[in-house]
């Protein structure tokens, strides 16, 4: 019975999100379908800094000590920082690597061959 998908998407954040949503507001294409509603897709970086003074945000460790730009699921063989990422992650967290190198084994593998082959094929042009 959902009817409306509520996701914090800002525009700012550029790639997909910058290209692909044009607005706040999308409604669905389907009858019964669901709309999204993105209420942070016009902040800006600095609507975003501005709110972080007033409430005090504090960032994670990923982002302030260990320099990652972006996470998301931990490990995750989609992320296009995944192995300079796992390289953080097991300088700081080595438990969670050692977990993530396990789950995602294969997939990391697949990643890799994949990655190299794009690279031939670039050569190649």
């Amino acid at each position: 019975g959902i009817d409306l998908m509520i996701v914090g998407i800002r525009k700012a954040e550029g790639g997909i999100r910058s290209a692909h949503y044009k607005t706040c507001f999308s409604p669905s294409d389907k009858p019964y379908g669901c709309d999204y509603y993105r209420p942070l897709f016009w902040y800006t970086r600095d609507d975003e800094r501005e709110y972080e003074e007033i409430f005090g945000v504090t960032h994670s460790d990923c982002y302030v000590v260990w320099g990652m730009v972006r996470t998301g699921c931990v490990g995750c063989p989609f992320n296009k920082n995944l192995f300079k990422d796992l390289e953080i992650i097991q300088t700081y967290e080595p438990q969670i690597y050692k977990a993530a190198t396990t789950i995602f084994k294969d997939s990391y593998e697949y990643t890799r061959m994949y990655r190299e082959f794009v690279e031939e094929m670039k050569s190649r042009n």
